[in-house]
């Protein structure tokens, strides 16, 4: 019997193409083993439409470009003419260009001065859009200048320049432009100052990357300077009403008293006494009939939607993302998350009467896209708070963002005078606290008398299996250092997986446990390993949808069958109440003391019936220890700077 050989026929590449005149998108089929080859041919990717993207010369050009990335690859490049030539022939306007997200920014007065020649002194308007090439090359004609924290182009040009030249050169029509009328700042990066321990590993030397041009590159972020009023009148029998009515504890009640009577102030309450209940009531009394905004990580929507109308059940509520903007418009109160803020700043027509930031640590970032656009929205706001148990997560300069947001008077400073004046040194840390008095309010626990204790114990753990992984992963010179640190944690946690068992088989009968892991492959492991031995876990992870999350959460509580409750650190460590829980365990460390105190409140909070146990194993001679000094470090920065106010602060605010 003979036997026909099979022939295979290669897959065809080019899944899709369109034009729109100037530029031409193309979806690929997906080469294993073959990184970018189009970005070696000058095109660049385009997110919005998962498209790969270059400028149209010719079909010729196109077709040879394409053909020159893929070449000897085992793929079908037959249709690649008459795909590219049919979509050349029947373009489609703003296809890519309405995508762009172009924004006009005008800077604030007084920064177009001296001879021009600082980094700041470059123009007038600021523009920034998705990455494009042919926005890139408007950018250029205008002889723009590219602050990359800020993510813009600083111009000379006016706003009706800057549109038409995108539109001749970049085909950017100008209801796809959007021009701010409020001046923002482009203030100057300022290097960060740390006292603090580094984590130190042998590791492979980075290679010098080629960077962009020098004349080109600048060091700017946008910003925005605003308005603090102290002193403000409100109805304090009323607050008093509602401490008597036990909607509010008596210290709730100082808190909402602490935002009436100024217009940008920092709750910054330990976490688990309410902070959102304080917000709720005071932002309400202070708008009136006039719409509250709410942001917040994603995560936490519900859980603000849920106190809203806790205390005001009539409530309109609407949550950017899954209600429309016409509901919106018509809402008391409106919830977004960090990620939507985008939308809501091009809402100049929306009048929002106050705002409150929660776990506004977010924002420590100032040259991210959230802190940018939130500096957008504070402008046009007239009350702005921000809300975090953890004001400070490492360094003084996190504090900054915090209060130009609010208008604090040292808002007002310069990043790097900011930096002169008050980090780097206990005695300059002793003057931000000082300074801090009056505009943070800050409560430990200490409020809640009938709130048992919490303790921390170190456990040393030496791994059954020895720690030959562990050093396979320290000897290897071919790591950067911080993917070496993260595959050395990473190794670490595995390691730990038999205590983590043996540790949750020996708890009491009653006794119930969350466990905050750095990686879901710790957290799929341990489950599997309880699921063996019978003990009942819920899982929450990063994925999961808030309808899991909840289901995770009101099965901890309430079932008692369900003894251990396994997160990781970044998902569950904020935001969600798992009181039933008495003990806390860390497979690893975080980085910061305020993220670990945040975390092991999840259990140690307002409905807390027992003393809390927080266990932190430590693998002897690893970076664990490393680790657990750098956080000790920090902690004693923290405890300058915003435990200094808690203690000014014992149980009434100061105007200041």
């Amino acid at each position: 019997m003979s036997i026909t050989p099979v022939t295979l026929r290669p897959p065809e590449l080019l899944l899709k193409a369109v034009s729109d005149g100037l530029r031409i998108g193309i979806q690929v089929l997906t080469v294993p083993g073959l990184m970018r080859p189009l970005a070696g041919q000058g095109a660049w990717w385009f997110a919005p439409r998962r498209m790969w993207v270059m400028q149209v010369t010719s079909h010729g050009e196109v077709c040879e470009a394409i053909q020159s990335a893929y070449l000897g690859q085992f793929v079908d490049l037959d249709g690649v003419e008459s795909m590219v030539a049919a979509a050349m022939k029947a373009p489609e306007p703003d296809f890519f260009t309405a995508l762009l997200d172009v924004q006009i920014f005008p800077l604030m007065q007084g920064q177009e001065q001296g001879d021009g020649a600082g980094p700041l002194n470059r123009g007038k308007f600021a523009v920034s859009a998705l990455y494009d090439g042919l926005y890139l090359k408007a950018m250029r004609s205008l002889s723009g200048y590219f602050h990359k924290y800020a993510s813009a182009w600083q111009v000379r040009a006016a706003p009706d320049a800057i549109m038409e030249r995108l539109g001749h050169l970049a085909g950017i029509a100008p209801e796809f432009i959007f021009v701010h009328e409020q001046p923002v700042v482009l203030e100057e990066l300022s290097s960060p100052v740390t006292n603090h321990l580094a984590i130190s590993v042998p590791a492979r030397t980075p290679e010098r990357g080629l960077g962009g041009p020098e004349d080109l590159q600048g060091d700017g972020y946008f910003s925005t300077e605003l308005e603090r009023i102290t002193g403000l009148d409100f109805d304090r029998q009323a607050i008093r009403a509602l401490a008597q009515q036990e909607v509010l504890r008596d210290y709730q009640a100082v808190g909402v008293e602490h935002l009436l009577s100024q217009s940008g102030a920092c709750l910054g309450d330990d976490m688990g006494l309410g902070k959102s209940r304080q917000v709720v009531v005071a932002l309400r009394s202070m708008a009136g009939l006039g719409v509250v905004l709410i942001v917040c990580p994603a995560s936490l929507r519900i859980n603000w939607e849920r106190e809203i109308h806790m205390i005001y059940p009539a409530a309109r509520v609407g949550i950017v993302g899954i209600d429309r903007m016409e509901v919106l418009r018509n809402c008391q109160w409106i919830v977004a998350n960090y990620e939507r803020l985008g939308g809501l700043v091009k809402e100049t027509g929306l009048s929002i009467a106050a705002m409150a930031i929660d776990e506004a640590h977010y924002l420590k970032e100032y040259d991210s896209g959230r802190t940018r656009n939130m500096f957008l929205l504070a402008r046009r706001i007239p009350r702005r708070y921000v809300v975090t148990g953890t004001p400070l997560l490492s360094r003084e300069i996190e504090m900054h963002t915090l209060l130009r947001i609010t208008g604090h008077e040292l808002g007002k400073l310069s990043l790097k005078e900011f930096q002169k004046t008050y980090a780097g040194s206990s005695e300059k840390r002793a003057l931000l606290a000082q300074a801090l008095r009056g505009w943070m309010l800050r409560r430990s626990k200490d409020v809640l008398p009938e709130l048992g204790k919490k303790t921390r114990q170190l456990r040393y753990v030496s791994p059954a299996e020895g720690l030959g992984a562990y050093q396979e992963v320290m000897r290897d010179m071919s790591l950067l250092a911080m993917p070496k640190i993260s595959k050395l944690r990473h190794t670490l946690e595995s390691l730990k997986l038999q205590f983590l068992v043996e540790t949750i088989e020996g708890l009491a009968e009653g006794d119930k446990i969350i466990v905050f892991c750095e990686y879901i492959s710790t957290v799929e492991a341990l489950r599997e390993a309880l699921d063996d031995i019978g003990i009942g876990c819920v899982t929450l992870v990063g994925s999961d949808n808030l309808k899991k999350r909840q289901k995770a959460v009101d099965a901890f509580q309430d079932d008692p069958a369900v003894t251990v409750f396994i997160g990781t650190t970044s998902a569950a460590g904020v935001g969600i109440t798992l009181t039933a829980a008495n003990y806390v365990m860390f497979a690893t460390l975080p980085w910061t003391p305020a993220l670990m105190r945040q975390a092991e409140d999840r259990a140690y909070r307002l409905g807390q019936k027992r003393n809390v146990i927080v266990i932190v194993p430590l693998v002897p001679e690893t970076i664990d220890e490393q680790i657990w000094a750098l956080l000790q470090s920090k902690r004693e920065t923290e405890m300058e700077v915003v435990d200094a106010v808690k203690v000014a602060l014992p149980g009434q605010h100061q105007n200041g």
